[in-house]
């Protein structure tokens, strides 16, 4: 995917606002926590060392996957951040365990059968 998260962004920008303390948590992404056992500091390592899965150009909004380490256990965790504006905060927009139902693997989605 390269760098560019969407026209005008790029992952750099987004990682260094994260880097400053630049970021809001969203609602999804504090319940998803909760839900799952991960954290804030979860949540940072996947926007300043995660990959691009997707980009959303048009809502501004990327989602990045890195594995962390939840109650000593490696695991995937996504991550979806949106950057509107350069001087703008980073918003996590939700995070979440990728389930094995949706995904092939952290990077790949089940294609749907019909």
């Amino acid at each position: 995917m390269g760098d560019m998260v969407h026209k005008g962004q790029d992952i750099g920008a987004l990682r260094r606002q994260v880097a400053n303390g630049s970021f809001a948590l969203g609602l999804h992404a504090m319940q998803h926590a909760v839900k799952e056992g991960f954290t804030q500091k979860d949540m940072v390592c996947v926007a300043s060392r995660g990959i691009v899965v997707e980009v959303y150009p048009e809502r501004k909004r990327c989602l990045l996957y890195a594995d962390v380490t939840i109650e000593g256990l490696k695991m995937p965790l996504h991550l979806v951040c949106g950057h509107h504006q350069p001087d703008a905060p980073v918003v996590f927009v939700t995070a979440y365990v990728p389930s094995e139902d949706e995904w092939e693997t952290p990077t790949r989605r089940r294609k749907i059968r019909r």
